[in-house]
């Protein structure tokens, strides 16, 4: 069995959606992702900004799923 971890980039990305989410709403949550997935292209997978940008849309992705 192989253990599967996240950097602390990642999880930086899931506290500021919280923290997004807390501050505007669950009706921002749609446009959030639609600019993260805008913006994640322009950052690999091992660059620091990108693994924040892909803990951020999971949180939303997340948030989406849960409130469909």
């Amino acid at each position: 069995m192989t253990t599967k971890t996240v950097t602390s980039e990642y999880l930086m990305g899931i506290r500021e959606g919280r923290e997004t989410l807390c501050r505007c709403g669950p009706g921002v949550a749609n446009a959030e992702l639609a600019n993260l997935n805008a913006t994640i292209r322009m950052f690999g997978a091992s660059n620091p900004v990108g693994q924040l940008l892909r803990g951020e849309r999971a949180f939303w992705r997340n948030q989406i799923a849960n409130n469909a």
